[in-house]
């Protein structure tokens, strides 16, 4: 079987889930004898494969990042210009016989429909995200909402990453549910450091993220316990959060790292006490994973895929600060609930493999061909 699928990042190039789904599913496609050509921007980290049945194809140049939200009039004449110019460039460079088609979100749901009108051949779009997530729910742009449904309306089977997606998918697209396929997502084990006094938020800092409610968070801990609060990633709220951090009087217990290099982020997944993601709207949640099987207990929103699949978590409401605040109290001073999750987490993450996830993708992709 060959695949061409298109796509907007790749490692080395990476800035959310979207890169590392993309990584762990071409290459265990490829261990299975699919046959995967995969597009992307070309970026200043050149992108390769050392898989015989995996080729990484880099079409044309963009400045914007797959989760960038248009800001004002001049960015966002920018912003759509480049999406369109890099969909209709995958439709120009997109050459030779395959059996699907597969894309990965809005970005390139325009050229999986004008390639398979094209050339006859299906299409699977996997949906990591929609807008409503991105949004936060607060304003959802129609611009992207019009594309996403476009493209799950004229794909012959959509992927979910969880039932949670499933849900939206149907709810507000009106899309067919015997459509869609739940595959959860899947992670490299990171391996266990030495834990010091940290307590870590990674991703970026979107409004979808929540990290405003990590802080908010981290103010009630400060009360009864003495620790390190790490904010790690970049994002539209980074200055925001700093000013809140001043305000409210921890800033001299929050460290914010900026952008992370993959060894950086491994080893302060190593080395933290506590994972906490508190996301308003999270499809699924791979950094969850990445903390697990680092040895590090975890605290996630109820509103995550992760959470409806993993068992080894603790789960909260987003907005219930003082819950989270108490849960990462328990985790920090009692030692048997520490360990527990820990040691359990690392056992259930064994079960979350990319080949899985790729074999479960190579059955949709049977069941259309």
């Amino acid at each position: 079987m060959k695949v061409v699928m298109l796509g907007w990042e790749y490692p080395p190039f990476k800035v959310g889930g979207l890169g590392t789904h993309c990584y762990g599913l071409t290459r265990s496609l490829a261990d299975k004898d699919v046959k995967v050509d995969f597009y992307m921007p070309k970026t200043k980290h050149r992108s390769d494969s050392d898989k015989p049945n995996l080729a990484i194809k880099e079409v044309g140049e963009t400045e914007i990042f797959p989760y960038d939200r248009p800001e004002d009039k001049e960015l966002a004449g920018q912003f759509f210009e480049a999406v369109y110019r890099y969909n209709d460039l995958l439709v120009q460079r997109v050459k030779g016989k395959y059996d699907v088609i597969h894309c990965h979100d809005w970005l390139t749901m325009k050229a999986g429909v004008a390639l398979k009108e094209k050339t006859r051949v299906p299409l699977v779009v996997t949906v990591h995200s929609t807008e409503y997530d991105r949004s936060g729910w607060l304003y959802p742009n129609d611009w992207f909402i019009n594309i996403e449904r476009e493209g799950m309306e004229k794909a012959d089977k959509i992927i979910a990453v969880s039932h949670f997606t499933k849900r939206i998918i149907v709810e507000k697209y009106g899309i067919n549910p015997d459509k869609i396929s739940v595959v959860h997502n899947a992670v490299y084990p990171i391996g266990e450091g030495e834990k010091k006094n940290i307590v870590l938020f990674l991703g970026r800092l979107t409004i979808q993220k929540g990290p405003e409610f990590f802080l908010k968070t981290a103010k009630k801990v400060l009360e009864h316990e003495d620790t390190r609060f790490v904010v790690a990633g970049m994002g539209d709220m980074l200055p925001h959060l700093i000013d809140k951090a001043i305000e409210l009087g921890i800033s001299n217990k929050v460290i914010f790292t900026g952008l992370l290099t993959e060894e950086e982020v491994k080893h302060i997944y190593q080395i933290s006490s506590v994972y906490v993601m508190p996301s308003v709207s999270e499809r699924f949640g791979i950094t969850a994973l990445e903390a697990i099987s680092a040895g590090t207990p975890t605290i996630v929103s109820k509103t995550t895929g992760v959470s409806e699949t993993f068992q080894n978590c603790l789960r909260v409401d987003f907005w219930d600060t003082d819950e989270m605040a108490n849960k990462i109290i328990s985790l920090l001073r009692y030692d048997p609930l520490h360990s527990t999750l820990a040691k359990e987490g690392k056992r259930e993450i064994e079960l979350f493999t990319w080949d899985r996830v790729a074999e479960k993708t190579l059955n949709v992709y049977r069941g259309i061909t």
